[in-house]
C-alpha cells in the first residue's frame, strides 16, 4: 500500500491506470462533498456561510489530490519508458505557459504566426 502512495518508481499499466484515475476522482468528490456538508451544518443558524471558513481544508484536500495525482502519472509514465523526473517538470512548465496565455493581461492571444498589425 506505501508502495502505491509513494510509488515514483514504480510501474503502472492502462487498465489499472484508467481506474485508478476513477477510483482517485470519485473519493475526491466524496471528500470535498462530506466537507462542504459539515462545514454547512456546523455553522452557526443566524450567520451567512462563509467560503472562507473552507479555506485552509480546501488547500489540504488539493494538496492531497495533486500528490497521488502526480504519483499516478509518475507510475504510468515509468510504465510508457519515460522518466517522470524530466516528463512531469516540463509539463508543469508547459501548463504554466498555456495559463499565461489565457489570463486577461498574458501574451496577445493574435500574436501567432501570419498575425498581421
Amino acid at each position: 500500500m506505501l508502495g502505491f502512495l509513494f510509488g515514483f518508481n514504480a510501474r503502472l499499466g492502462r487498465l489499472h491506470y484508467f481506474l485508478s484515475t476513477i477510483g482517485l476522482a470519485v473519493a475526491m468528490t466524496v471528500m470535498i462533498a462530506a466537507m462542504v456538508g459539515v462545514a454547512i451544518q456546523s455553522g452557526a443558524k443566524a450567520t451567512d456561510f462563509s467560503v472562507g471558513s473552507l479555506k485552509w481544508p480546501v488547500i489540504a484536500l488539493a494538496l492531497v489530490f495533486m500528490w497521488a495525482s502526480f504519483t499516478l502519472q509518475s507510475m504510468r509514465f515509468r510504465d510508457i519508458g519515460w522518466d517522470p523526473v524530466c516528463v512531469i517538470p516540463g509539463w508543469i512548465a508547459l501548463m504554466l505557459v498555456g495559463a499565461d496565455a489565457r489570463r486577461p493581461g498574458g501574451r496577445d492571444q493574435n500574436a501567432g504566426l501570419g498575425a498581421h498589425a
